[in-house]
């Protein structure tokens, strides 16, 4: 198939497509004084389906005619591509107007397509040029492009003279001016919450919460220092009243809702390596599984205020996004589609009137999120442009228009309203996540604070810190010859990547990318450093590296995919790291000058975390949601070994190789240091410390062979809130 060239195609450099005009030359689509971009291969995509409108072209076809034949590239880039059309012409999948989806076998245009004479298609261009960029409302396609476009200028040309008439006190206020200098009593009323109590104050952690319909109970999440968080009910009023658990042996509890009623609970669960599962539980009865969900780590079920569907995050075909449900497990159906490569769509939350369920959707291109509203119809808004890398929950006020949600600024969970009609943000003056309405207009939520620092520990000693910040430091690890410690920090207000001296001296910042940074990993030459962030063009997030004398940060792969932690081959300039790119989670190499990727296939699914043996002729890699890690020789033979870290009871934290050792941080009833010998199998114990010493998900690196550099927990709280 040959590529869109202006002498060779017939459809270049412009055709209809129904009522849009496909600008192909411009990379864009027309409608009015619409004007949506398409990205070059959405538009070869969408180029290739109107060379034979009507007609099915196979997926194989795409691959090879669009990504010249990358199996590991096209799978995820033509789902990409197929989205960002439908997204450009307001097309669904489950109703299309435009592109439909022919199960198993590609794609169609079911929109008529047309040529233009030569001299019409340069007056939709020229008229396209004209148009201001921001789309707005798609008027009737009754009169041209250029006819609607001179219209819109007289009319405002019209209107900018009648405003020059009136007197300066009848004037509007300028709207950017307003944003700028009225207080937030003044954009949104009195502050919807003035004070809040403790509904509870237990050790460990509460991290979800919200109370029955006639305030009387509380049903809340309770992670108790070692498990799984499970769910438990106890009487709002009696704040040291004993918690009944409520979800015994259906796994860590990631979402949960009241019946409307009062007399069950919809939650979400999954055990270690299993999926998520969507229960329905009476308070004075069974349970039952209605439907497989989504393992999302933030709240993803709301139960409608008429009680007839429960809305939860899942997977379906492939594609994430919003269902409902039944709660006898009947009626399942598809609400909203996630872009591919993005997360879910989750934090569902139901206006008071149960017509409208207000989401959070995530971009692939950078990973941020904003605020959506779907209608029961299936039909999508978006409600913010905010961007945020974070977002901890959200819930409609009283009034069922503006909104509370939970974000993440200088390590503070916040929550902050979100003023519908002024389109802004306005703090509530409250930490907190995971935000539920509760009975006569109060807000439960969740109060989770936590500071950490680095610190230094020597074998069966207390930690001794090395780094203190008033912000977070995270992630240390020292270079090959011990003299400097890369780390985390959010002191400039975003995570970025740090560089000290081993005394914890010489601080300086290595980026300021503005972002996401995590997981720093040294070259064996010192020379640079490896990590995950937003590097890549357009701020996308993906596979990062810098030199440690400092310099341009540059991408090795920012491609949307999901990374896990990278690791250097000992004796080479490649860096293999875990990633979802391709379609499925394998091991990939990635070399520093920039040459393909290669992706190796494994035993088992690996998770986040793999290690290089120093001889570099095996690795080690954790199997995804495991609690054992697996030895895998690289002579070509592909064989594996399994490596038991963890007694029964207890989690795999995190774990390095040290010469033919590992050592781990596990985690029961105590977190314990332990190191395994992989020839003998001899297990050495290290330290036993209290729990909450380290971070939940704590990370560590060696310091030499007599201690560890590790994350060191200063505060933690987190307890169940009633504002009012």
């Amino acid at each position: 198939m040959e590529a869109v060239t202006e002498s060779k195609d017939p459809l270049w450099p412009g055709f209809t497509l129904g009522d849009w005009f496909v600008d192909v030359s411009g990379n864009r689509l027309q409608r009015g004084e619409e004007l949506r971009p398409l990205r070059q291969k959405a538009m070869e995509v969408l180029v290739l389906l109107a060379r034979s409108p009507g007609q099915t072209v196979s997926r194989e076809q795409l691959l090879q005619a669009v990504w010249q034949g990358n199996q590991f590239v096209a799978p995820k880039a033509i789902n990409t591509a197929v989205w960002a059309i439908r997204q450009a012409l307001g097309d669904e999948t489950e109703v299309p107007r435009y592109l439909e989806t022919i199960a198993k076998k590609g794609y169609r245009l079911i929109a008529p397509v047309q040529l233009l004479p030569a001299a019409e298609v340069a007056a939709e261009v020229a008229a396209g040029q004209a148009l201001a960029p921001a789309p707005l409302e798609a008027p009737a396609r009754a009169m041209t492009w250029r006819r609607q476009a001179s219209w819109a200028l007289a009319l405002l040309l019209l209107g900018l003279a009648l405003w020059a008439l009136l007197p300066r006190s009848a004037r509007a206020p300028d709207a950017l001016a307003l944003a700028k200098e009225a207080p937030a009593s003044a954009a949104a009323g009195e502050p919807p919450f003035k004070e809040a109590s403790a509904l509870t104050q237990l050790p460990g952690v509460e991290y979800l919460g919200q109370l029955s319909p006639d305030g009387s109970q509380l049903a809340f999440a309770w992670w108790r220092g070692r498990g799984e968080g499970e769910l438990y009910l106890k009487p709002a009023k009696e704040t040291g009243a004993a918690p009944r658990a409520f979800s015994a042996g259906a796994g860590e509890v990631l979402g949960l809702s009241w019946s409307p009623d009062g007399r069950a609970i919809a939650y979400t669960a999954s055990l270690l390596g299993q999926p998520c599962k969507l229960w329905v539980q009476a308070l004075e009865g069974e349970r039952r599984a209605i439907a497989p969900c989504i393992n999302l780590f933030t709240p993803n079920v709301a139960w409608s205020p008429d009680g007839r569907w429960i809305a939860f995050s899942a997977e379906l075909e492939g594609a994430g996004g919003l269902f409902l449900v039944a709660p006898d497990g009947t009626g399942l159906r598809r609400l909203s589609t996630a872009a591919p490569l993005a997360m879910a769509d989750h934090h569902p939350a139901w206006s008071p009137d149960g017509q409208r369920l207000a989401f959070v959707r995530q971009d692939p291109a950078d990973g941020t999120r904003d605020l959506y509203e779907a209608g029961l119809d299936g039909a999508v808004k978006r409600l913010s442009e905010m961007r945020l890398q974070f977002v901890h929950g959200i819930s409609y006020l009283d009034d069922g228009q503006d909104l509370v949600f939970s974000t993440t600024r200088q390590e503070r969970r916040m929550l902050l309203r979100w003023d519908r009609q002024a389109a802004r943000a306005l703090p509530l003056g409250f930490d907190g996540s995971a935000p539920s309405r509760a009975q006569g207009g109060g807000l439960v939520y969740a109060l989770m604070r936590g500071h950490f620092s680095i610190a230094r520990l020597a074998w069966h000693q207390p930690p001794e810190r090395l780094l203190h910040a008033v912000d977070s430091a995270r992630s240390p690890r020292y270079d090959p010859e011990g003299k400097r410690v890369a780390y985390v920090s959010h002191r400039s207000g975003s995570p970025e990547l740090w560089l000290a001296a081993a005394d914890g001296g010489q601080q300086r910042a290595l980026t300021a990318l503005g972002g996401l940074v995590s997981d720093p990993a040294w070259q064996a030459s010192g020379e640079h450093i490896a990590f995950l962030g937003n590097c890549g063009p357009g701020k996308r997030h993906g596979l990062c590296v810098v030199p440690a004398a400092g310099g341009a940060v540059r991408p090795l792969a920012a491609d949307a995919a999901t990374y896990g932690r990278p690791a250097w081959h000992p004796s080479k300039p490649e860096v293999w790291v875990v990633s979802d790119r391709g379609g499925s989670s394998r091991l990939w190499r990635f070399s520093l000058d920039g040459r393909e990727a290669e992706a190796l296939t494994s035993a088992d699914t690996p998770g986040r975390a793999l290690q290089w043996m120093a001889d570099g002729r095996s690795l080690v890699y954790q199997p995804r949601r495991a609690k054992h890690l697996l030895w895998r020789a690289m002579d070509g033979s592909g064989s594996e070994r399994r490596i038991d870290l963890s007694a029964t009871g207890e989690d795999l934290v995190d774990w390095r190789l040290q010469g033919s050792s590992v050592l781990a941080l596990l985690r029961s009833d105590r977190e314990r240091l332990r190191r395994l010998d992989l020839r003998s199998g001899r297990r050495q114990a290290l330290g036993e410390y209290p729990l909450g010493t380290f971070p939940e998900r704590a990370s560590f690196d060696l310091l030499g062979s007599t201690g560890v550099l590790v994350e060191v927990a200063n505060t933690d709280v987190a307890d169940i809130m009633l504002a009012r």
